[in-house]
């Protein structure tokens, strides 16, 4: 339903998102679901997201009074991971309890070829939304926090004697 024939539908969907939208092989032929992965700027995922949402639901995938929960993974730089679970995990919990989902930053992650971790939130809809846009936010502030330590840090031709 959510493909289309021929991936018509993912298509028209990765066009009016802006994003590049890839539908994982099924890991069993049995499986009732598959990853979608969506890469693109923030606003393209939320977009892409909301349609396969929306989708879903035109589909009666879901009941009206069924709380569909959605399973994200957000990729983070690795060195903004332990800003977005907090000392002692406070940031993660005011996180959870702001949004209403499980934001989950597995600890013994390696990271990847970019040094980025996933981070994996488990809500409804607008919980999830909330939650990227959230750990979004910290991760922004991670990096300026980064671009000024870069600044003000000395070069070898500002030391004086």
């Amino acid at each position: 339903a959510l493909i289309g024939k021929k991936g018509q539908h993912i298509k028209e969907l990765a066009r009016f998102a802006g994003a590049s939208i890839k539908i994982a092989p099924s890991d069993s032929p049995d499986a009732p679901e598959r990853m979608v992965i969506i890469t693109g700027p923030p606003e393209a995922q939320f977009k892409a997201q909301g349609r396969i949402f929306g989708k879903l639901k035109e589909e009666n995938l879901f009941t009206a009074k069924e709380e569909v929960k959605l399973e994200t993974h957000i990729k983070v730089p690795a060195a903004a991971a332990g800003r977005v679970i907090g000392k002692g995990g406070k940031t993660v919990n005011e996180l959870q309890n702001l949004t209403s989902a499980e934001v989950i930053v597995p600890r013994d992650q390696t990271p990847d070829e970019n040094d980025e971790v996933f981070v994996k939130i488990i809500g409804h809809f607008f919980a999830s939304q909330t939650a990227q846009r959230k750990i979004r936010e910290i991760i922004q502030q991670v990096k300026q926090q980064e671009q000024k330590n870069q600044q003000g840090a000395p070069t070898p031709s500002q030391h004086t004697k």
